[in-house]
């Protein structure tokens, strides 16, 4: 009997589709950096770089939220502390796109967004430079900046050394 209400209470999740802001106390932000011990850095809807704390019933086993950087979050603003703010809710991927339509975001957070988008789309991307090894009696390098491709041409012969023909042999 216990454990069949462990387990109801675990399928029961409650998540908020549809998030309504205080436009007085809660703003949209976006996660800049994770700073560790529950503490993310944060560029706000006004533009303001802030450390947000994320909320404690968002930390819960049950309840998990996990915050990465890109993610647009409602964070709820401080009286007494203009430079920290707590993080109250996270938006998924879904949600964000719905915002960034209906124009809700601010040109700041969306630039930032599509900034981070590209950044995470770029480092999927195998970086790796690339060097081609052809045997040609030339010795240019040819640079091509479009893939990070180099070509080196290296010859077999010796054009520097041109009066000793020296074999491994007759040594």
């Amino acid at each position: 009997m216990y454990q069949t209400t462990i387990r109801n209470k675990k399928k029961s999740t409650n998540i908020a589709k549809n998030y309504v802001i205080d436009d007085e106390f809660e703003e949209y932000a976006l996660s800049k950096k994770l700073l560790g011990n529950c503490r993310v850095s944060l560029i706000t809807n006004s533009g303001d770089e802030v450390i947000g704390i994320i909320r404690g019933n968002m930390r819960k086993f049950n309840k998990r939220v996990l915050i990465e950087v890109g993610d647009i979050v409602v964070v709820s603003k401080r009286d007494f502390q203009t430079n920290k703010v707590d993080i109250v809710h996270k938006f998924n991927l879904e949600q964000t796109q719905q915002l960034i339509n209906n124009k809700e975001l601010s040109d700041v957070l969306i630039n930032q967004y599509y900034k981070n988008s590209n950044k995470s789309d770029k480092s999927d991307n195998n970086d790796d430079t690339h060097i081609i090894f052809d045997n040609k009696e030339e010795d240019k390098i040819n640079n091509t900046t479009d893939n990070n491709t180099y070509q080196v041409h290296i010859s077999d012969s010796d054009e520097t050394d041109n009066t000793d023909d020296d074999n491994i042999d007759d040594i």
